[in-house]
């Protein structure tokens, strides 16, 4: 998987890479083991201009494009720790990659017969068009 991080008003440095690499991929790790075109791309984002107080804001955004797939996956979410803003993608990507793959493993496979219940009128023409089956088989 491809995975590029960039970053606006943060200073790089080697244990904020190795944190975001290890959280953001390590999230996405079961979901895309297989599909080694993935590109992952991470952006992270100090918007200190933005409050009345002046206090920083983070916000990461992250963009995932699977090689097998048209659709793109963003998640941006922002708060006032970076901890906090990158743990909330990261959750909301898990949640949306596992509706996701629920949808897809269920995608055709459920069967509407499995929730019919027939009423009276249709439990009693059921069984007598049985019992006409059964009698016409006798009479051959």
């Amino acid at each position: 998987m491809q995975t590029d991080i960039y970053y606006r008003d943060i200073t790089r440095t080697e244990n904020l890479e190795s944190y975001l690499l290890e959280k953001v991929e390590g999230s996405i790790e079961d979901f895309f083991k297989y599909d080694s075109a993935a590109h992952l791309t991470v952006r992270v984002v100090t918007e200190r201009h933005r409050t009345q107080s002046r206090k920083p804001s983070y916000s990461c955004e992250v963009i995932l494009k699977p090689s097998h797939s048209k659709s793109v996956i963003k998640v941006v979410k922002s708060d006032e720790s970076f901890k906090r803003a990158v743990m909330q993608t990261v959750d909301s990507l898990k949640s949306i990659l596992r509706r996701r793959s629920s949808k897809k493993a269920m995608h055709r496979r459920h069967d509407p017969m499995l929730n019919y219940f027939p009423t009276e009128e249709e439990s009693e023409m059921i069984a007598m068009n049985q019992m006409l089956r059964e009698d016409w088989g006798k009479a051959e």
